[in-house]
């Protein structure tokens, strides 16, 4: 079966998307101190918030890159059979993904609290919640195929 032009769409977006996430995370120390200069005209800022959003904010991209990967890899079963329990466990994973994401952004609030960070926990928390009901969907289609082909 051929691979519709959306997927191959959106498996090239999410390359793109792997490669910026990749620069992001090797170079984000650089890049906020560049923008606390530009922004706030001033070169340093607090140890203590330094100490906390440079971790935050690499763990929080290998999390995302690691997302990014799976669907990646669930794209690549589509010209085959989408429908295999490697989905149905990667879109597990991806939610995991999102809700320890939600969790670290929970933790940001009470460290340093901004509209965005309370958008961002529940982004995180929905897409986690729509990633674990599109598992058991695929799951549950999985189970009706074999018991659809055991009876033919």
């Amino acid at each position: 079966m051929k691979e519709p032009i959306f997927a191959r769409i959106l498996t090239y977006a999410l390359y793109v998307a792997f490669v910026i996430g990749l620069v992001f995370v090797a170079t984000v120390s650089f890049m906020l101190e560049h923008y606390l200069h530009l922004i706030h005209g001033s070169p340093a800022m607090s140890d203590a918030y330094r100490l906390f959003i440079i971790p935050f904010l690499k763990i929080v991209g290998v999390l995302c890159l690691w997302a990014v990967v799976e669907m990646i890899l669930m794209l690549r079963s589509i010209p085959r059979d989408p429908f295999v329990m490697r989905n149905v466990q990667a879109l597990y994973r991806i939610g995991i993904i999102a809700l320890v994401l939600a969790a670290a952004f929970l933790v940001k609030c009470f460290v340093f609290l901004t509209l965005l960070t309370m958008v961002c926990v529940l982004l995180f928390l929905a897409a986690g919640l729509f990633a674990f009901t599109l598992a058991a969907l695929i799951r549950q289609s999985i189970v009706f195929r074999e018991e659809n082909a055991l009876t033919i």
